[in-house]
Formats: C-alpha cells, sequence, structure tokens
C-alpha cells in the first residue's frame, strides 16, 4: 500500500495524489490517502497555517482513505527489522525511488511538486482527474465562450494568504506587475488575437493594478470558497496560459493535454529557493 499524506490546497492535494498514484503503479500495490493533517483546524491554528478541506472529491478519482490503523502499521514497518515499510520524505533532489527490499507500504510525506515524479504515468493520471462535480450555470457560460475562442488564454494572478498570512508571504512571494507585462507581451507577440480570461481571489484589486494589460479581457469572479475548482475547470480549458507562483494555476496549465500551446511561468517559484517545478516546456520569466 502506498498512503500519500495530503496538505494544503487543491493544487498540492494534487501533486500529492499524481505522486503517490505514480509510485503505486511502480511498485503494483493500492494508493491510500491520508486527510487527517490536512484537515486538522488545531495544527493549522498552532503552524499558522491556512485552514483546508479535502477538495480531490471534484475529480473522478475513487482512492480509499488511509485509516490512523494503516499509517500507524507503516510507520511501525519502517522500525522492525528487514524494513517492509518505508516512510518516503521529499528532499530537494529527486528520491531514487527504487527499493533493494520487498516493500508492502510507503508513506509519502511531502509536497512532490514536479512533474517529473509522475511524468511516465501522465496520460492515465489525466484520465483520473477528469472533472465529475456539476458546473454552475455561470460557469457553463464561461466554458462556451473559452471553447468558442481559438485563442482562449488564462491569466492567474494568486493574492489571498501569499498577502494576508506571514509564513506563505515569506515563502511564496507575489509575482509583480512586471511578471504579468512580460507574460503578456510574450503571449501577445506569438498569439495576436488573444483573448484573456482574467482569474484571482482578488479581482478588485487586479482590476486597479493591472487592469491597463489586458482591457477588453474576462474577469472571471463567480467561483469562491468550495466552488473554486470551477476556476481550475475553466483554465484547463484554455488555448494558452499564464500561470502565477501557484500549484493551483499549475494544474490549470497542466491538465491541458496539448502540446502545441504556450505556457508562462514564474522562473522563481519560492522566495528563497531555486527549486524549479516548471515543466521544460513552458516558457518562464
Amino acid at each position: 500500500m502506498v498512503i500519500s499524506i495530503l496538505a494544503g490546497g487543491l493544487g498540492n492535494q494534487l501533486f500529492q495524489y499524481a505522486f503517490g498514484f505514480s509510485l503505486a503503479r511502480q511498485l503494483n500495490t493500492e494508493l491510500r490517502l491520508d486527510r487527517h493533517l490536512l484537515e486538522s483546524q488545531w495544527l493549522a491554528k498552532l503552524r499558522n497555517y491556512t485552514p483546508r478541506t479535502y477538495e480531490l472529491d471534484a475529480f473522478a478519482i475513487a482512492q480509499q482513505s488511509a485509516s490512523l490503523y494503516d499509517v500507524a502499521r507503516t510507520i511501525g514497518g519502517s522500525l522492525l527489522p528487514g524494513r517492509r515499510a518505508v516512510i518516503l520524505r521529499e528532499t530537494n533532489s529527486m528520491p531514487l525511488l527504487t527499493f533493494g527490499a520487498p516493500i508492502q507500504d510507503v508513506l509519502c510525506l511531502g509536497y512532490w511538486q514536479s512533474e517529473d515524479y509522475f511524468k511516465t504515468v501522465a496520460n492515465a493520471l489525466r484520465q483520473q482527474l477528469t472533472f465529475q462535480k456539476p458546473l454552475s450555470d455561470q460557469t457553463r457560460l464561461v466554458a462556451d465562450a473559452i471553447v468558442d475562442h481559438p485563442a482562449a488564454t488564462f491569466v492567474h494572478i494568486r493574492r489571498g494568504d501569499y498577502v494576508t498570512n506571514t509564513n506563505a508571504s515569506q515563502h511564496h512571494g507575489l509575482c509583480g506587475k512586471l511578471y504579468y507585462q512580460q507574460a503578456v507581451n510574450y503571449i501577445r507577440e506569438r498569439v495576436p488575437n488573444a483573448g484573456f480570461f482574467v482569474f484571482s481571489d482578488d479581482q478588485s484589486w487586479v482590476k486597479r493594478e493591472l487592469g491597463d494589460l489586458f482591457p477588453s479581457a474576462t474577469y472571471v469572479e463567480h467561483n469562491s470558497g468550495i466552488d473554486s475548482w470551477q476556476d481550475m475547470y475553466l483554465m484547463q480549458l484554455c488555448r494558452h496560459a499564464i500561470v502565477a507562483n501557484s500549484s493551483f494555476s499549475w494544474w490549470g496549465a497542466w491538465l491541458n493535454p496539448a502540446t502545441d500551446r504556450f505556457v508562462v511561468a514564474p522562473r522563481q517559484w519560492f522566495v528563497n529557493q531555486s527549486k524549479q517545478i516548471i515543466p521544460s516546456h513552458w516558457h518562464s520569466i
């Protein structure tokens, strides 16, 4: 059994699911998802995390939840002679996912924010990650507009806890106006008829500070809270993409399998880390 410990918002949960999905296939075993850390409001408050909920139910995946017994058994098995279980922690480098003994259980701790972890199963993963929840009428209208536009391009501006939460701000930082100016110019040079669809958790700030970059854009403002996944659904319909340093829009771009498209992403994803999570065929600024 592979147990993937979930933490963070929808984008991070997708990375953790994708890593576990790939590893379970490699080991020819089942994947289970642990939600105890994710749903602990006490721990979120103690460590100054943004409280989160399980959001993978937006997709047509049917993995079982890991029980506390499953987690405890795996931890115990990793300590016994013969080590038939492994606790796999994310490091700054790719782990060697090969095991010298017949491993029965693996507990995965980390965010696993790289396509390299699951590139070999990308097609199978995309088949799993199809949206299953019903769409709102407003989302359907925007979806029709995106599909009808031959050069629909989404722009994602992430603020939210990147502004209000000190830990998040110091870790992630913010993509500024210069980044979006350069990204929009890059797209327009290659796609003169680009139509921009703007997604943000702070649209009033975007209109005030960035509105001049895309004056005729469509601002998607109706999805929030438990309906935020519908923004990702709309993003993956777009032909081209400008993502923020956010795992949410990373997946909004990645879920579209088209290869003849332009995706722009920030080169500096984290404030004090050089870790690169951008796929090689995306353009970084």
